[in-house]
């Protein structure tokens, strides 16, 4: 996870500035997106990278770690059950 830091000087407001976080999500090599919020949010709101993760668009999480863990798991191939039918 790498934290985006805004460039203050132009933003009107550098108070304001300094109340926003935003965190990229990595998996692997890979941008997932983003997650963000201003400083009177409670929750970070992600922003996919790429339509991999488009299924979390928009989503909220407490933490970036959360977002992260949720970018991981609907990366992760998924397991295929071997369903055998009975002849």
């Amino acid at each position: 996870m790498t934290t985006f830091q805004h460039d203050t000087s132009q933003h009107a407001s550098t108070q304001q500035a300094r109340n926003q976080q935003a965190y990229i999500i990595e998996i692997g090599e890979t941008q997932a997106g983003l997650v963000s919020r201003r400083g009177d949010e409670r929750y970070f709101t992600f922003i996919a990278a790429s339509s991999t993760f488009h299924a979390l668009e928009g989503h909220r999480f407490a933490t970036p770690g959360a977002a992260e863990l949720a970018a991981r798991q609907l990366a992760a191939p998924r397991r295929r059950s071997a369903t055998r039918l009975s002849s």
